[in-house]
């Protein structure tokens, strides 16, 4: 049970390297180059060794077995035949520091599996890719075997009886290698392939995202365009009065400014520039800014109430700062067409700017919530929804959030939550 419970130990030593390797840099393996990730795999297929070694199984007084030749055959395939060098000496080093005795079965028995390897390198192209499940059997029993080998032939050497609990060692020892390894690749292989599932759903969505995109710009230029041709059309007929041509003109400006600003905001979201960030005061901004709105608001029978603290001191792009403030509260007028109250609270709480934008609309569902700031919702229900993703991302790069919370039927509060920052400490 103690011969068991080691093999066993030894396997799992193995196996959590791998595990911990992709767990922890999953993420980083397409940002890093080729050098630094030979180095990582080197030095966790070195360690793994160590640990093997450090927990040997006896076979025999100065006969110790261990799975140390998994970690050094990983290295060889997936680091390089240098990296695999450079652990074998770690290997030696470590066995001549701790036993001292058995150096040269233990050389010869390295020697003859870096030339296996190296067989198995030059003969599987790409072997870290195409490595199967069944080479790694086979590689496994072979490198037990060559280890049994070795181990059998300095026993002679030595004169020790050989009976048979050393072949039943020899095969349970070669049959746990041989299940060690292809356990190990399988593991690499899956995840290697979720990897790949993983860059490829990227794609897709990037892809989906940009055809939905695409087809939604496209529809809502249009819109204005085509209303703009209508009105054209219309101008051109001789006996129209010039008070209809007045009109109609400015009906056409009207729907060609609608289209500037779809354009502007789809450049806003897909080349974001770099703003001029300036210390300022939200308050007379977003005094200014419903002042703007405030005729807007009166034609659909919106009142606006605001409560706003003195000194709310953020750092900011002024323009874009107002333009977040002015579609917040458009989207409320908006969401009230049988009219109501909007109102608009700003307090400094724990260093914190809080704003908050509450209307009495329809409101929303958690669904319709969890959408915001994405492509293609629109909180009007039409549109291409890129205002408010704009908003999302400008409120984002003064490393500040919208928090919303929502209720059918009874409304909605925006709240932008921005890091306060006062003018003494501002540089």
């Amino acid at each position: 049970m103690n011969l068991l419970h080691q093999l066993l130990l030894n396997m799992l030593i193995v196996i959590t390297p791998v595990m911990l390797y992709h767990l922890f840099w999953i993420d980083r393996l397409l940002h890093v180059n080729v050098r630094t990730n030979q180095i990582i795999v080197t030095v966790i297929c070195a360690v793994a060794s160590l640990v093997s070694m450090m927990h040997p199984f006896e076979l025999s007084p100065g006969y110790l077995f261990d799975f140390r030749l998994i970690p050094l055959a990983l290295c060889f395939f997936y680091a390089g035949p240098l990296p695999a060098l450079g652990v074998a000496a770690i290997i030696l080093s470590y066995h001549w520091k701790s036993e001292g005795y058995g150096m040269y079965s233990l050389a010869i028995s390295l020697g003859f599996n870096l030339i296996l390897l190296w067989y198995f390198k030059r003969r599987i192209a790409d072997a870290a890719r195409l490595l199967s499940t069944a080479t790694a059997a086979g590689l496994g029993f072979v490198l037990s075997l060559i280890t049994a080998f070795v181990a059998l032939f300095s026993m002679w050497l030595e004169h020790i009886p050989v009976t048979g609990y050393f072949f039943l060692f020899f095969a349970l020892f070669s049959l746990i290698h041989s299940f060690t390894a292809v356990l190990v690749v399988y593991i690499i292989r899956q995840i290697k392939r979720n990897i790949e599932l993983r860059k490829q759903l990227q794609y897709n969505n990037k892809m989906n995202m940009l055809s939905e995109l695409a087809a939604s710009f496209a529809h809502e230029i249009r819109n204005p365009m085509t209303v703009a041709r209508g009105f054209v059309q219309m101008m051109r007929q001789n006996d129209l009065a010039e008070d209809k041509r007045l009109i109609y003109s400015q009906m056409v400006l009207q729907e060609v400014d609608k289209a500037q600003a779809i354009i502007n905001d789809y450049l806003s979201f897909a080349k974001p520039q770099l703003e001029e960030i300036e210390l300022l005061d939200a308050k007379p901004l977003i005094l200014q800014t419903i002042q703007t709105l405030q005729s807007y608001a009166d034609l659909r029978g919106v009142s606006v109430e605001m409560n706003l603290q003195n000194k709310l001191m953020i750092s900011a792009n002024p323009d874009k700062f107002a333009q977040c403030i002015m579609h917040l509260c458009k989207n409320g007028i908006e969401a009230m067409p049988g009219g109501g109250k909007l109102q608009i609270v700003g307090i400094l709480q724990n260093q914190t700017v809080c704003i908050d934008i509450i209307d009495q609309g329809i409101g929303m569902t958690q669904d319709e919530v969890g959408r915001l700031g994405t492509p293609f919702y629109s909180i009007r229900g039409k549109g291409t929804g890129l205002g408010m993703m704009v908003t999302y991302r400008a409120i984002q790069n003064i490393h500040g959030r919208i928090d919303v919370t929502s209720e059918v039927g009874k409304g909605t509060c925006f709240s932008i939550l921005i890091p306060s920052l006062h003018s003494s400490t501002y540089h």
